[in-house]
């Protein structure tokens, strides 16, 4: 396909990269159709546990999904023609980390977290933590198994932060 017939369809790069993310969903905004709000949430902190592993699953069982965070993250120049892919990066970022907080803030009022944590940051933290291990993932596969060291991971870090 040459570079003209893909203008002739779409407008610029941003206008490209929305259809490709309207067309197929980043693994995170995928956990979170999955994910069920209504749980019994006895324990928050295995909650958030479940929401960080089932975006992990996704990324290494979804092929689509894994492509598209590939190109979204690691194979994207963040320039003013794709600023509206930035920005609904950010807005995905956000609400997951919102997310987080709100099983971080449960499982301090239910006396599970540890004193003083900040839920905030304990949330950005955890993003961190399960951005970093996908982008390192998508880019080495086979430098670690995604699910078993994640979930290694992700129980240190949960593990740190339970009273």
């Amino acid at each position: 396909m040459t570079r003209g017939a893909i203008y002739w369809h779409f407008l610029d790069k941003g206008a490209l990269f929305n259809a490709m993310f309207d067309r197929a969903k980043m693994p995170m905004d995928e956990a979170m159709q999955v994910l069920d709000n209504s749980r019994d949430v006895r324990d928050p902190l295995q909650c958030l546990r479940d929401d960080m592993m089932t975006v992990l699953r996704i990324v290494k069982e979804d092929e689509k999904a894994r492509r598209v965070f590939e190109i979204a993250t690691l194979k994207t120049e963040f320039i003013d023609e794709v600023d509206s892919v930035r920005a609904r990066r950010r807005e995905s970022i956000g609400l997951w980390q919102e997310r987080m907080e709100g099983h971080l803030k449960q499982a301090q009022e239910k006396g599970l977290l540890r004193a003083g944590v900040s839920t905030v940051a304990a949330a950005q933290g955890g993003w961190i933590m399960v951005d970093g291990l996908i982008r390192n993932w998508i880019f080495e596969p086979t430098m670690f198994g995604l699910l078993e060291l994640g979930g290694t991971v992700i129980d240190t870090y949960l593990n740190g932060l339970r009273s």
